[in-house]
């Protein structure tokens, strides 16, 4: 099961031209879909919305809210034939066609905007119950805060970290930035729960402010847990803690239990969080 569309219409191509391929001018959004309804799109698109303007390039939300929903209303009884039926919407906005050099005309930008349906990873139940077990990568997240937190196109650090294993046994990654701090996992953000505070690390100067990351952080604060974003935040933090999660849009929240010489139990906050989110989404 495969569908997409480049600017409203059924296509599977663009131009070799658009700056998206040639310069990774743009930014994407992953959203889980479940019995044809895109979980959280609004803060899907809150941070699309907050990319592109950072980026600076236009586009009509509404026409894309629009577009969306017809575009998964078309695929719905193929891709959605019962209640549990899960898929992949991927959302690709660039700044469109342009010539050659890095310099772009605002007056003549016509953006592009993608839609890609995929079948849902095929992610073990287990993981998110019994948990999982993760490494550390030796590839650095590269530091600009003028783009920290932005899922914009230049993903090439978190490509070459993942391609660092093979082991089926590892599902995720750990990544440092260039003075030893923690900031993310290669398609995840990171919690760890130490003496009943949840603590992730800050995405200041690097990393992707994920939506399932803002969703755990307003969760814990309604459900009265204190929480705190760590700068910097030393690896020692991640040994010496209670509890350890990674999570993102697709896979909500995945307990790790195993990182190097490092054992954990599937912890009762962790826990507690995967049902609240449960609920809530």
């Amino acid at each position: 099961m495969y569908k997409s569309w480049v600017n409203g219409r059924s296509a599977e191509t663009i131009s070799i031209l658009d700056r998206g391929l040639a310069y990774g001018d743009g930014l994407f959004e992953t959203i889980l879909i479940q019995s044809a309804k895109p979980l959280l799109l609004r803060p899907h698109l809150d941070r699309l919305c907050v990319g592109a303007e950072c980026l600076k390039i236009p586009f009509d939300r509404i026409q894309l809210s629009d577009e969306i929903a017809q575009f998964i209303d078309e695929a719905a009884e193929v891709s959605f034939p019962d209640a549990e039926s899960r898929c992949i919407l991927k959302i690709i906005l660039t700044r469109g066609v342009g010539g050659r050099g890095y310099q772009f005309f605002p007056s003549s930008q016509n953006p592009s905007r993608i839609l890609q349906l995929f079948p849902f990873p095929d992610y073990p139940a287990e993981n998110s119950i019994s948990g999982i077990k993760i490494r550390m990568c030796h590839t650095r997240a590269s530091q600009n805060s003028a783009l920290a937190g932005l899922k914009h196109l230049n993903r090439i650090d978190n490509v070459i970290a993942r391609n660092e294993w093979n082991d089926t046994d590892i599902w995720e990654g750990l990544m440092l930035d260039s003075a030893e701090s923690l900031v993310e996992g290669t398609m995840s953000n990171v919690f760890i729960v130490k003496n009943g505070i949840l603590f992730t690390p800050s995405l200041a100067h690097a990393g992707v402010a994920g939506v399932m990351r803002d969703f755990v952080l307003r969760t814990a604060d309604a459900a009265g847990l204190v929480v705190h974003i760590a700068a910097p935040f030393p690896l020692d933090m991640l040994t010496n803690c209670d509890e350890l999660f990674v999570c993102n849009s697709v896979i909500g929240i995945w307990p790790v239990t195993s990182f190097e010489s490092q054992r954990w139990p599937v912890g009762p906050i962790t826990k507690r969080l995967q049902a609240l989110i449960s609920r809530a989404a």
